[in-house]
């Protein structure tokens, strides 16, 4: 089936659906209050009521398509007389306006809310007025995809904010505008409908993981164009009653899908940008009147089924997701490149978050399957970068920390009920690690020596880091990629000798993380090239120590000074993630005289306290407290985790006697 008849046949399909909101005009407008307000259990109450909740997602595109035409004809005002605006100025104003919060925030308000002097507003002050249409139709688009999300979904996802999915989509086509030779293919590619051509123009810019967002923007100007250039000899008219001519429109859709033949000819000549054609083809069925929110309906429908066919399926495509528990599109703020929110998992004694630095051995997860999406029964290998900010050098050799990455299945000897190998061989699961050096091949037991299970099978990154999956592997791929040893790429350990108790440590001794960024590569083993990849742009790295020093005042003269009537506390801390994590300063004892916690505040006498920690000495008055022996305790825990477990708290401890009072 080509594009033309499945966008026909899904075309019919969604008009005979929207017939049965054409008998009453009150329950057509509940249903566009449903869809505006976000209200899936109403949306979905009415199309069950009319038993085509089946075709949810072809009724809630055809809703999404008109409530955009009335919206922007309201917000953008007439559309333009002259041209559009070019695809590389287009990327332009959307790099703008997405990469800089404010005015993401004002372009989502001003299209979710109708607002047409705010829209007009931004627009004056970006210099952007000619951008007007392709804008708000792009907006609405991305925002009316987001609901139709929620809304014709049997259990819907948690609501994705329309100021951030426009980050997502800017960025993306941000990347793409800043390799013009990138642009100029993809863009050819989109133009000429070619989906496999434009499927490999993102894969060669390693945008696949952008690909429906970017599609998506293509569309939207294509759109755009297109429907202006068939409809410009029609008059675009803001009616007084948008729903009740959005009802009248509703019931020509109706019509329509009882004519087939009709339906596939209108396909054709949108396709094609015909104009001559399309006019005659809308003069003949006497709905010249719709022709700009049919046009735009028509091309939406055939910019889904493009975009299905250059994006790949995401469950079978490789991607990076995790880094240990924590999704790094949602629980890793890309600004601090630290967790933000905590968690709920056995290791994260603390959460994990929010505001976690990431330390040790990470965990990266996601999944690439053992062959090609793309090209069936091809095997695929995969491989993770770093840079921090001196160029990306692949995650190989002592970066490598081991993981279980998966299970396989392999011919093994049979185990006799005697406990000795049979000659026999059988399907046997093997555990497949990746670790920094490859492991020997397995040797089975000699048939009538003592039955052992296969040992694990242990792979290693190649020197460029590429780890070919193996074959067989249980469940088509692995979801566990590779253990990342931060520790030997970013400096940690020990924060160095100098700093004593009491005393603050000097800013140029403080030791700070290192952030990075990490990318994930998959393609076939077969070629050089890269079929797919992703990242994150932003991971927070602090693998150093803290400061932890405590003393006594008077220990200076040696640790048998008696304590009489006052102990001085000395005590430094300090860690660049103490701020997320905690730290205190006790004092206990069998004896009730104990003052227990005494960790001092800014309003301490003879303390400075900071984000980092702390340092000077808490005097405590001991002239009343009981002989007895007595411990102090300086506990810190900076706000670390390697995603799976976080960093516990190091108790530092120092005990000392009242043997009395003079």
């Amino acid at each position: 089936m080509t594009d033309i008849d499945a966008a026909a046949q899904d075309l019919q399909h969604a008009g005979t659906a929207i017939a049965a909101f054409t008998g009453d005009e009150d329950i057509f407008r509940a249903l566009f209050d449903a869809f505006r307000a976000r209200d899936a259990d109403s949306f979905r109450r009415l199309l069950a009521e009319r038993d085509v909740l089946d075709r949810c997602k072809l009724i809630c595109e055809w809703v999404r398509s008109k409530h955009c035409v009335l919206l922007c004809l309201e917000v953008a005002g007439p559309p333009p007389e002259g041209p559009l605006p070019g695809l590389p100025e287009f990327a332009q104003i959307t790099g703008r306006i997405t990469e800089d919060e404010e005015l993401r925030e004002r372009l989502a308000s001003a299209v979710i809310e109708g607002d047409r002097a705010a829209f007009q507003s931004l627009l004056t002050d970006l210099d952007a007025t000619e951008f007007a249409h392709l804008l708000c139709r792009w907006v609405c688009t991305v925002y009316g995809r987001l609901i139709c999300r929620v809304v014709c979904a049997d259990e819907p996802p948690p609501w994705v904010p329309l100021v951030d999915e426009l980050a997502r989509a800017g960025q993306a086509v941000a990347k793409l505008a800043a390799d013009p030779k990138a642009f100029s293919d993809v863009a050819r590619a989109s133009a000429a409908g070619d989906c496999e051509l434009l499927r490999s123009a993102l894969g060669e810019a390693r945008l696949l993981e952008w690909c429906r967002l970017i599609c998506e923007w293509f569309c939207t100007w294509r759109c755009v164009r297109v429907c202006l250039l068939l409809c410009r000899e029609f008059p675009f008219e803001l009616s007084e009653q948008p729903l009740s001519e959005a009802f009248e429109f509703a019931k020509a859709v109706a019509e329509l899908a009882s004519q087939p033949a009709t339906l596939e000819r209108l396909v054709a000549q949108v396709a094609a940008g015909d104009v001559k054609g399309f006019q005659s083809s809308l003069e003949g069925l006497e709905v010249q009147r719709f022709c700009i929110q049919l046009c735009h309906w028509i091309c939406s429908v055939l910019c889904r089924l493009f975009c299905i066919c250059v994006c790949p399926d995401p469950t079978g495509r490789p991607w990076f997701t995790t880094v240990g528990h924590f999704d790094i599109e949602t629980d890793i703020d890309l600004t601090t490149g630290k967790t933000n929110k905590g968690l709920t998992y056995s290791g994260l004694y603390f959460n994990g978050g929010p505001n976690f630095a990431f330390n040790g051995c990470l965990q990266l997860g996601g999944f690439c399957p053992s062959t090609s999406p793309s090209f069936p029964g091809v095997p695929m290998k995969y491989r993770f970068l770093y840079d921090s900010g001196m160029g990306q050098a692949a995650i190989t050799a002592g970066a490598v920390c081991p993981v279980q990455a998966g299970t396989r299945l392999i011919d093994w000897p049979e185990r006799l009920i005697t406990g000795l190998a049979g000659s026999p061989q059988v399907l046997t699961f093997q555990t497949v690690k990746v670790a920094s050096a490859a492991g020997p091949a397995p040797v089975p037991p000699a048939p009538g020596a003592l039955w052992y299970p296969p040992p694990d099978l242990v792979i290693a990154p190649d020197a460029a880091g590429w780890i070919a999956i193996p074959s067989a592997v249980i469940g088509g791929g692995f979801q566990v990629l590779l253990g990342f040893n931060t520790e030997a790429v970013v400096p940690g350990g020990d924060p160095g000798p100098g700093v004593t108790a009491g005393n603050p440590v000097p800013p140029g001794a403080q030791r700070a993380g290192t952030s990075l960024s990490i990318t994930f590569e998959a393609t076939r083993v077969t070629v050089a090239s890269v079929d797919f990849s992703n990242g994150l742009s932003k991971i927070h790295i602090n693998n150093w120590h803290e400061v932890n020093e405590l003393n006594f005042v008077e220990y200076s003269t040696g640790c048998c000074t008696p304590i009489d009537a006052s102990l001085g506390v000395e005590f430094t801390v300090d860690h660049e993630e103490m701020d997320s994590g905690a730290w205190s300063l006790s004092i206990t004892s069998c004896s009730a005289s104990a003052p227990g916690d005494i960790t001092p505040t800014a309003a301490t006498p003879g303390v400075t306290i900071s984000p980092r920690g702390g340092s000077g000495t808490v005097t405590e008055n001991t002239s009343t407290w009981l002989a007895c022996s007595y411990t102090a305790h300086l506990v810190t825990r900076p706000g670390l985790t390697d995603g799976l477990i976080d960093r516990t708290a190091e108790d530092n401890s120092l005990t000392f006697c009242i043997c009395g009072h003079h």
